[in-house]
């Protein structure tokens, strides 16, 4: 135990917590064999096996149980620590883990973010574009831009605007009747969006056996759309920004959702966040 790699526990822990391999390793963003040779390392150095594999992934075994969780407390212990020392830094320089979605960063936050660059050149951000939710709590991120009608009431931040969404077509296809729309085929989402508000406005609206291809991504359902794919459910942000789309005034009512820079309020003292998130606030561009 003296010459145990709290390094390696980190693949451990996310393993743990994530059932599978590649689903860990898609979270540590390394490849699978980088996981499975931490793992063999760190059970080498306690002399015992830590996972049993089955049909359903990758499970702890008994005598791993109890230390994992053990460990789980340090972890979040850890964490806790390093938000509220991060919370207490004055300094505007360093580094600023910030996420957001792949549809954001395309329409919006480019020149936001180089304008920040300008006033703060002493902050170096460290953007991470996803549609995966970070985990603020675990400092995966510090700041968040989401599209969410609800924030999780353990963060703190302010709501930027309104995102309005609503249905498009490729402009050569001729679709305009009610009737054409319920026949159509779909560019839909995948199931790991299957939550979202688009996710969930498929699943009242369209018959799954409409849907033609599924993305993980809106900018990847825009790109899809313009090929003539299929009709897509869109942010106005993108879909009114292609040349090569139009929108379905007569299609289901869109919705609306709103558009959060969020952080844990352990970091809300912090001035490289308050620098962000004031600056983002006053240069993100107003939508009509």
């Amino acid at each position: 135990m003296q010459h145990l790699n709290w390094d390696n526990l980190r693949y451990v822990l996310m393993v743990a917590n994530k059932g599978s391999i590649s689903a860990a390793a898609r979270e540590l963003g390394v490849n699978r064999s980088t996981v499975l040779r931490r793992i063999d390392r760190f059970q080498e150095d306690l002399n015992c096996h830590i996972f049993k594999r089955s049909a359903e992934g990758y499970a702890l075994t008994l005598e791993a149980e109890k230390m994992i969780n053990a460990a789980r407390e340090v972890e979040a212990t850890l964490f806790d620590l390093q938000r509220q020392l991060a919370g207490r830094e004055l300094r505007l320089e360093g580094e600023l883990r910030v996420t957001t979605t792949d549809t954001f960063m395309l329409s919006l936050l480019a020149a936001p973010l180089a304008s920040f660059r300008q006033r703060y050149p002493h902050i170096l951000v460290d953007l991470m574009v996803t549609n995966q939710v970070l985990d603020l709590t675990r400092r995966d991120a510090d700041i968040a831009i989401r599209p969410t009608q609800h924030p999780d009431a353990g963060f703190v931040g302010r709501k930027l605007r309104d995102i309005e969404f609503s249905v498009y077509t490729r402009k050569t296809n001729n679709v305009t009747g009610v009737q054409d729309w319920r026949s159509a085929e779909w560019i839909g989402v995948v199931e790991s969006l299957y939550r979202s508000p688009v996710g969930l406005w498929f699943d009242q609206n369209i018959d799954p056996k409409q849907v033609v291809i599924r993305c993980d991504s809106l900018v990847a359902v825009r790109v899809c759309a313009e090929q003539g794919m299929g009709m897509a459910l869109l942010p106005s942000v993108l879909g009114d920004t292609s040349s090569q789309l139009v929108r379905l005034d007569n299609a289901p009512t869109g919705f609306s959702t709103g558009l959060w820079l969020l952080t844990h309020p352990d970091l809300a003292r912090s001035a490289r966040v308050n620098a962000f998130m004031d600056h983002l606030s006053r240069e993100l561009p107003v939508l009509e």
